[in-house]
């Protein structure tokens, strides 16, 4: 009798390992986001605006006060800031940095969305069939405050495929 429950335990064991196995591996949820709308949402935003009027009045002090070493650094700093700006915007380069302080919204983003991370769906070139992708694209974006202006064109941005990185122009003078 013993060993007739033991096997009827062992049996019912199998049979529920077989029926999960069938049913397939747990799903995992990811979010993601597209990193052009973060990049768009951070760079028509009050504070990076802030930051580039910022910079015009430091350029305008130097050259008022004679300091050309930092009127070239300057002068330098904005074409690439804007080559950096294109990447971002219009390909697939990274815009976790952006994010700055606002990253410590993130979990409570992931936890609305029931994903267990969030990343740049561009910086996913592989997942098994496992793990379902969960759109967190304007949560994201929506931690710079869009307006309605932005929002629009976060919208026809999502609707095009990025550019390739490598066909983008290196050189600011392109």
């Amino acid at each position: 009798m013993k060993h007739a429950l033991a096997w009827l335990v062992l049996g019912a064991l199998v049979a529920i390992a077989g029926v999960a196995a069938a049913e397939g591996p747990a799903t995992v949820k990811l979010g993601v986001y597209d990193s052009r709308a973060v990049a768009v949402a951070w760079a028509r935003s009050p504070a990076f605006m802030e930051s580039m009027q910022q910079m015009r009045q430091e350029h305008a002090r130097a050259k008022e006060t004679g300091d050309q070493k930092k009127v070239e650094e300057l002068e330098r700093q904005g074409p690439w800031m804007q080559v950096r700006m294109h990447q971002r915007g219009f390909s697939t380069a990274g815009a976790a940095d952006l994010l700055g302080e606002r990253r410590s919204a993130l979990p409570a983003i992931a936890k609305e969305a029931g994903v267990i991370a969030i990343v740049s769906k561009w910086e996913l070139p592989y997942c098994d069939a496992s793990v379902e992708q969960v759109d967190v694209t304007l949560q994201v974006a929506g931690l710079f405050h869009p307006d309605e202006a932005t929002l629009k064109i976060i919208g026809e941005l999502q609707a095009q495929a990025p550019i390739p990185f490598d066909e983008l122009p290196l050189d600011p003078n392109d």
